[in-house]
């Protein structure tokens, strides 16, 4: 297993898209929990009728609204993304061939996979820690230039916010990951799974709300659980002016369960999908 794991990581590693994206999505989080907000607090702030609006910007971008604006971040735009890293790490392999060598060498079929879900697993952890990272500094630097004090979170607090948006990126990774092994390609699973993530599912959302036979089969979808854990730990809901994807939540349990269900399922699929049947 240990090998497998070796073996995913080298690969992985080595793919420049690995890279690409981690460093897109950043520069992306940066631009719209951070950047989009301070601009418009430096447009606002000249007009003394929108001292109230320019305050609050202003507040959303300092060290005290870390953990509000990063898990925020993920249910809707950052899920989007790593759907996209989820089917590049597997899919690729079924575009160069590489799964008919690995297959025929020494390695059982479900130990490979194991250890490609085990390297994505770890990959969507640094996706996480980099993005928070980064919050991290461009608010602390915005602080300082307002000439305010470094009001950061408690470590708890942020502790949570990263394992939740770790969980929420997981299973959104995991689906394209099972994806592009059902399909055997890199651009259908991408395809697929922005469709059903970005389109489907935010349409169910938004019947749920005139439908209420919807409302049950809403919990149970990956985006609206991915956005109701992300309003549970205090993240502003988008009818509330929030983030786009962010959902009213009193509770973290049930999201959290259906987003575990997620991992599980599709990287289960996924593996048992790879060892029945051929490669080719």
């Amino acid at each position: 297993m240990i090998g497998s794991i070796r073996a995913a990581w080298f690969a992985d590693r080595k793919r420049p898209a690995v890279w690409t994206i981690t460093a897109t999505w950043t520069i992306l989080a940066l631009a719209f929990g951070v950047g989009i907000p301070y601009l418009v607090h430096l447009a606002l702030a000249g007009d003394p009728e929108q001292a109230e609006a320019a305050e609050s910007l202003l507040a959303a971008v300092l060290p005290g609204e870390l953990v509000t604006t990063g898990i925020g971040l993920f249910p809707l735009f950052g899920g989007a993304i790593v759907v996209i890293l989820g089917a590049l790490v597997v899919g690729n392999e079924y575009r160069w061939g590489t799964l008919n060598l690995i297959f025929t060498q020494r390695p059982r079929r479900a130990q490979v996979m194991a250890g490609h879900a085990v390297v994505l697993c770890g990959l969507t952890l640094l996706v996480v820690v980099a993005t928070f990272a980064a919050l991290a500094l461009v608010t602390g630097v915005l602080a300082a230039i307002e000439g305010r004090g470094p009001d950061w979170p408690p470590a708890g607090n942020v502790a949570g916010a990263v394992a939740a948006a770790w969980l929420i990126c997981t299973a959104h990774a995991g689906v394209g990951w099972f994806l592009a092994i059902a399909f055997r390609s890199t651009a259908t699973a991408i395809a697929v799974g922005l469709v059903w993530t970005l389109v489907l599912e935010n349409a169910v959302s938004g019947l749920a709300l005139v439908l209420d036979p919807l409302t049950v089969p809403q919990k149970l979808l990956l985006a609206p659980s991915s956005g109701a854990l992300a309003g549970a730990l205090g993240a502003r809901s988008q009818f509330d002016g929030g983030t786009p994807g962010v959902l009213d939540a009193s509770s973290a349990v049930l999201p959290a369960t259906v987003l575990a269900g997620y991992v599980l399922l599709t990287f289960g699929l996924g593996t048992w999908l790879a060892v029945r049947r051929d490669v080719g």
